[in-house]
Formats: structure tokens, sequence, C-alpha cells
């Protein structure tokens, strides 16, 4: 099948993005061959800029796509040419996203998603386009499904907002995120954890390349003021660490905002990269409302969408963000127009008994005794400082068994677990179950307790969701709850 649509390049600015892509491929190998090639330094720098150079150009030559009247048409392929073939009606979700720079270009990428896509990547994505192309598929695939928009609303409503030319013109409900919420969002993230072991990491790389002679002067001087030097580099890494981790959530959520509109959720975010996702609301298979222990005490909550779509951040396996953050106790009364079947509230959930708290807290404490024994093993009496661990999984233990509830509310299952200081709620529509197990090792029959698992579609593979320890007559009611199909 071919089309008749006349053959259209990417802008050259997609040369860049190739650019890009192909020193990030390269780097690693630059990495490794570099320190071993210091006399031929800049061979190999050249060679590695020459290879993706013309790969670049190549893949810019032979990469094409024809909007035609029916359907799109993707060419590509070097060597083994490949011809993809979209027929709008098809077209489940259309991601945007739009780099500060190209936006007086009115440039943009596109990616693609259609129903039955399994593969965990957008079947198509269109590197570098104007924004004429995104408004004529819209246009399209809108005609195609028969509905009412025009197509100059569609145009506006993905580039030219109300507040910040982000937000469409007619939706039916509007929700714009809330500066102080941000700021508090943001400054009550754990993001700042990791970013403190990178921080710590590149301080061991850049020690590599100190000379040995500084090293030693500046070592000395630590052990002569070990404490006052110490106390002032970890101060250092953790401010580095939260401004860092700050700056990154609220340029990546700088005014967010969600519409719906024609059954559909669209968001658009982002302060130097803006981006925006189109999703149908009946792709939506659960809810998610999360909040670390930070975050509940803040009365702060986080709202996501597990969708049978792979849009959403890939930087958290494809969640989607419908409110990041959001008043707990406003959570549903903001949620309600845009997901009709979301509860008004939130539901008051059964709770574990606290005997079976016991469990959750053993559990935790004999994970930490692995990692305790190998310190005081190998570091002797500094070793000993690692029994902290026995205090911080007791707390890991208990926090998860007081966060552990369940309810069934209409035709919905609400599960809530907690996991490393962070308690996760879901709202699972009976009928987007997938498939659900009761398990009962022998002694935990004898205790009279069971896991309940429940598994959903997240993206293109499954979400399951699990509570523990459950009393067994609980654990039953749902199953058999779960086993009626109307």
């Amino acid at each position: 099948m071919t089309s008749e649509a006349p053959k259209q390049h990417l802008n050259p600015f997609s040369l860049f993005y190739y650019a890009y892509k192909g020193i990030l491929n390269w780097g690693i190998f630059a990495l490794i061959a570099l320190p071993s090639q210091r006399t031929n330094f800049w061979v190999v720098i050249g060679t590695l800029l020459s290879l993706v150079i013309i790969i670049g150009l190549l893949k810019f030559f032979f990469f094409t796509f024809q909007i035609g009247g029916d359907m799109i048409t993707i060419n590509s392929g070097i060597f083994v040419k490949r011809h993809t073939h979209i027929p709008y009606g098809r077209i489940q979700t259309i991601q945007r996203s739009q780099w500060f720079f190209l936006k007086p270009l009115h440039l943009e990428q596109l990616k693609i998603e259609t129903a039955g896509h399994e593969s965990h990547r957008p079947e198509v994505t269109l590197p570098v386009v104007s924004e004429s192309v995104r408004e004529e598929i819209e246009r399209k695939r809108l005609a195609v499904k028969g509905n009412s928009t025009t197509p100059d609303l569609t145009t506006d409503q993905s580039a030219k907002p109300t507040v910040d030319s982000s937000t469409p013109l007619a939706a039916t409900h509007h929700y714009e995120i809330n500066p102080h919420d941000l700021n508090v969002f943001a400054l009550t993230s754990f993001g700042i954890l990791p970013l403190m072991g990178i921080l710590a990491a590149l301080y061991g790389k850049i020690q590599e390349y100190i000379p040995q002679r500084l090293v030693n002067t500046v070592t000395r001087e630590i052990i002569s003021q070990s404490i006052l030097i110490i106390s002032g580099i970890v101060l250092l890494i953790v401010i580095i660490a939260v401004v860092g981790s700050y700056l990154s959530l609220v340029q990546k959520y700088y005014k967010f905002t969600l519409t719906s509109e024609s059954n559909q959720l669209k968001t658009y975010q982002g302060l130097f990269q803006r981006k925006s996702v189109t999703i149908p609301i009946n792709r939506i298979q659960a809810l998610r409302v999360k909040q670390n222990v930070l975050r509940q005490w803040a009365k702060i909550s986080t709202v996501q969408a597990l969708a049978a779509s792979s849009a959403g951040d890939d930087d958290k396996g494809n969640d989607m963000m419908i409110l990041p953050v959001i008043k707990t106790h406003d959570v549903f009364k903001q949620l309600k127009p845009f997901v009709s079947w979301a509860p008004d509230q939130f539901i008051s959930l059964e709770r574990l008994p606290r005997q079976n708290y016991f469990y959750f807290i053993r559990n935790a404490i004999l994970w930490t005794l692995i990692p305790i024994a190998g310190c005081i093993y190998f570091f002797r009496l500094w070793g000993a400082f690692s029994l902290l661990l026995l205090i911080i999984s007791f707390f890991l233990g208990w926090y998860s068994s007081s966060n552990t509830g369940w309810q069934l509310h209409g035709d919905q299952l609400i599960m809530q677990s907690g996991w490393l200081f962070t308690r996760t709620e879901f709202i699972i529509p009976k009928k987007n179950v997938q498939s659900f197990s009761l398990n009962q090792s022998i002694w935990m029959s004898h205790k009279k307790l069971a896991h309940l698992r429940v598994n959903v579609r997240h993206g293109n593979h499954n979400e399951q969701v699990e509570i523990r320890y459950v009393p067994f007559k609980d654990a039953e009611k749902i199953f058999n709850w779960l086993r009626i199909r109307n």
C-alpha cells in the first residue's frame, strides 16, 4: 500500500537532533576508547564526529512522511526500507514537546501512538517538524472520528493558550497548577536522595583527575579539622541537592494545565521544554493518588493515571500526570470533572489489625540484616554505625503496615499501601481488572492471612497492585467480588 500524498522531509533542524542522539549513543564508546588512545586523542574525536555527521545526514535524507487523506505514512531505513501506515482513526495519543528555542521557529517534536501498539515506545516519532504538521494530522484525525471540533479550534487548543499560550479556548473543564503548591511540592520531594548520591559519585570521579599532591594536602587538612570540614561538605551536598531537585521539579511542571474536551484529557507543562499529551479518557485504567510522608504533613497529593498507552512521563514508567500537586482535601473535587467515574471524596478504608503490623516490621528488619552484617564484617567498629538501619527499618515496616487499606465502593476497588515512606492509593474500576489472585502460604493459612494481588494494564505492560497480610475473610470477600463479572 502506498500513499499518493507528497513526501515531506523533517525540518533541517532535525540534523541537530540526530547529532545529539549520535553523540549520546557513541559517548560510551568514546569514554572507553579515549583513555587508551591518549596519543591519538584528536583522531578518535574526529572519527566519532564524522560518523555522527554522516549517519545523521543519511537518517535525515531517508526519513520522509506523507499526510494522506486516510492515513499518515512514515518512510524510514537506510539499508532496510520500512513503511509504516497509520490510519487516523487508529491514533490514540499524540505527544508534542517544544524546547524554548524552537518556539519562535514554530517547530516541535511529535510522538504518535496507535491502538493495540505493544512497544514501550511510541509507534512514530517525528523529531523536528512544523506545528502545521500536527495541526493537519489533528484535523484529519478529528474528521475521521466525526468530531465536531473545528480546525481553527484544534490549532488554538494545542498552540495558543488562554493564560500562557497553552490552553484550549473552548475546553469543557480546566485546571492550572497553583504556584504556591508547586513550591511546596518541589521542596518536599525525595528526589534529593538520588541527586545526593550522584553528587557524591561525581565528587569521587573528579578526585581521579586531581593531582595526588593536592589530594594529600586536602586530606591532611580534613584530618586536622575533620568534623568541621566533613560537616561542611555534607551540608554543601545537601544544599546543592535540595536546590537542584527544587529547580528540576519547578521547571518540569511550570504552568501545568489540564483540560478535558471531546472525551480527551490534554496536559501542557514545562518551562524550557513545553510538553503536551492528548489521551482519550476511556484509555484510563486506574487512578493513583500518592503522598510521601513530607507531603502528608504538608497535606498535598499527586494524582496519576494508569493508562493503556505509553503516553506520559518517560522517567516514571509512562505515568500520566493528571494533578501534579493538589491540596489533599480538594483531590476528588478537582478530579471528578475530568474523570467521571472517580469517587466524590476519599473513601474510608478497612485497616489492618494492630497485631498484623509485626509482619511488616519483621520483614523490613530481616532485609537490613544482610547489609549490616557486611558492614560490621568489613569495617569493624565503623560498621557498627550501620545498626542505625534497624531503627529506620522498624519505622519503614510500621509505616507500610499503618498505611495498608482496602475498600469496595460501588463498582470500584480501592487499595492502599505504603512503601519507602510513600503512601499510594489506587482506585480501580472492576471492569478494568485484568487478573487477580489470592496467595496464602502454609503458615499464613494457620494465621488466617493472605496477600491479594490485582493486575491492571499500564502503558503496554502490567501494573500489579498488592496488599499484604490482609485478614483472609476480607481478602476472600474482594476475591469473590472480582470473580463476578457483569
